[in-house]
């Protein structure tokens, strides 16, 4: 007879499936310029949503204002945002941020969903769920932030 599961597993293990059920209905939601609820999502804006509501992050500001298109200011926002955060490893919580030249492309958030995977989404293809190797693979250089309370957003 095999040994059961302890119960502190099998509860674990509901609460994951019910935090990456919650991460999928980010899928169902359009991609939209500015986006920053249910109504769409911009790649940022999924990003300051995820990290907010699921990983009970501060809301980080919104800079919706930006086109995705204004590389220059969308790099600029990223290095306001940059400070609230410290470099890190890939890990479940943290941002992926992609670059080229220098300038910011497109972010993403890493979770722990049967190995790392990224939430992202874009005008081309809408919100995807990637596996972090595929991910890495689509750009030139990739960085990972984990938000880290102690730091203060430079103004």
């Amino acid at each position: 007879m095999a040994n059961p599961v302890p119960v502190d597993s099998r509860l674990n293990s509901r609460l994951n499936n019910k935090f990456n059920n919650s991460l999928d209905s980010y899928l169902t939601v359009p991609y939209i310029d500015g986006g920053r609820d249910f109504d769409g999502f911009d790649c940022w804006g999924l990003v300051r949503h995820i990290l907010h509501f699921n990983f009970h992050q501060p809301l980080l500001d919104s800079y919706g204002f930006i086109s995705p298109d204004d590389k220059i200011n969308l790099t600029a926002a990223y290095q306001k945002v940059a400070p609230l955060f410290v470099q890190c490893q890939p890990q479940s919580g943290c941002i992926v941020a992609c670059f080229k030249r220098g300038l910011l492309l497109h972010v993403g958030v890493v979770v722990e969903a049967n190995g790392l995977q990224v939430y992202h989404t874009g005008r081309k293809h809408g919100p995807l769920k990637t596996k972090l190797a595929n991910f890495e693979r689509l750009f030139f250089k990739v960085k990972y932030y984990a938000y880290h309370p102690g730091l203060s957003q430079q103004t």
